[in-house]
């Protein structure tokens, strides 16, 4: 299905979160930042714990611990605390993808080494060929079989017919059609904002585990 978002719609300007394969989407009037989930921050605090841990037993048993142990506890501190800092500030400040409406842009940034503030990818709304949604629902696997796990990813397409990809759903077969929305949902508000063409994943004939089995109507026909 194709379509063009020249003009905001009501549903892409309200303030809302869309989750994403380990990420969510904050969308805003004004901005959409792609930004890691708050489970990202189980593994930057394990690792601050073992670092203050490292850091307490060196303090503590200073001079009752042998050499060779307090220098692996002092390697612990050098290594994982800066790691554990890092993954702590990337998670809590930083986004991998943010567009933004007032600078006309949207931008990649840097990962964890880079604390998810170093743009490596800028693409002015100018050069913003469309917004695409690719789904491997269709797809099966070399026995014939469908696969179990469905992925919906959505992709920037430049002028250039170089892709973007600017985040992911991951859902069971069960949940395809909730998380091909939600896919639909990040495409439609981005291509809003930027007065790009949208092409959506089509959802037609993808059944909803929710919808009530029993339909009134077929009963009448029969």
């Amino acid at each position: 299905m194709s379509t063009d978002a020249e003009q905001p719609t009501p549903a892409s300007a309200a303030a809302r979160t869309i989750p994403l394969h380990r990420a969510i989407a904050r969308v805003t009037p004004d901005a959409i930042a792609v930004k890691q989930s708050r489970t990202g921050l189980v593994g930057p605090l394990i690792t601050l714990a073992i670092t203050v841990f490292s850091v307490w037993s060196i303090v503590a048993f200073i001079d009752s611990l042998p050499l060779p142990i307090l220098f692996v506890f002092l390697i612990i501190t050098i290594v994982l605390g800066p790691l554990g800092i890092i993954g702590l500030v990337n998670n809590v400040a930083g986004t991998s993808f943010i567009m933004e409406r007032e600078k006309q842009s949207a931008r990649w940034q840097q990962g964890l080494l880079g604390m998810g503030i170093g743009t490596y990818e800028l693409v002015p709304f100018g050069r913003i060929k469309r917004f695409v949604v690719i789904t491997d629902y269709d797809d099966v696997l070399a026995s014939g079989v469908e696969q179990d796990i469905t992925h919906w990813e959505v992709v920037l397409v430049k002028d250039n017919d170089r892709e973007l990809a600017v985040g992911s759903v991951v859902a069971a077969r069960l949940l395809a059609l909730e998380a091909g929305e939600r896919a639909n949902d990040l495409a439609e508000a981005l291509a809003a904002m930027a007065g790009a063409p949208l092409e959506l994943a089509d959802l037609e004939g993808i059944e909803d585990p929710e919808a009530d089995p029993y339909d009134p109507e077929d009963e009448a026909d029969e």
